[in-house]
């Protein structure tokens, strides 16, 4: 059976709740026990890849290439906060996603995500030959 195919308009939601090795605290990247940054990227960047990983072909995955976000508002631990990714241009190998970050009061972040498609074996032999 054919894969279907990728297409400017897909999105993916992902929803977590913010738990201790989510805080600025753990990070520290700040010292107040807050929903972190860095892990809002890391989810803004885990829902971009669900959003198209299904539609490639066995053998390919995407890696993040840029990320340009603002965290907006904080969010304390144990509450959900919700990712929602949006394919919004496929440029060859580059696809590049809005990206936005909510709790249950208001949107606390926002932004674009580029990602590019990439031969897992191609890529991880290559990146090892580093250390060869």
């Amino acid at each position: 059976m054919k894969k279907p195919e990728l297409q400017v308009g897909l999105n993916f939601k992902v929803e977590e709740e913010v738990t201790d090795n989510m805080l600025a605290s753990y990070f520290q990247s700040g010292l107040l026990d807050v929903f972190a940054t860095p892990s809002m990227i890391a989810l803004m960047e885990k829902t971009a890849l669900l959003c198209v990983e299904s539609y490639l072909e066995e053998g390919y995955t995407t890696v993040g290439s840029k990320v340009d976000v603002l965290h907006l508002a904080p969010t304390p631990k144990g509450m959900k906060v919700k990712v929602v990714a949006e394919l919004i241009s496929i440029e060859d190998r580059k696809l590049t996603f809005k990206v936005e970050t909510y709790d249950s009061f208001e949107k606390i972040g926002e932004g674009i995500h580029e990602r590019f498609i990439v031969d897992r074996e191609r890529f991880l032999n290559k990146t090892y030959q580093k250390v060869r």
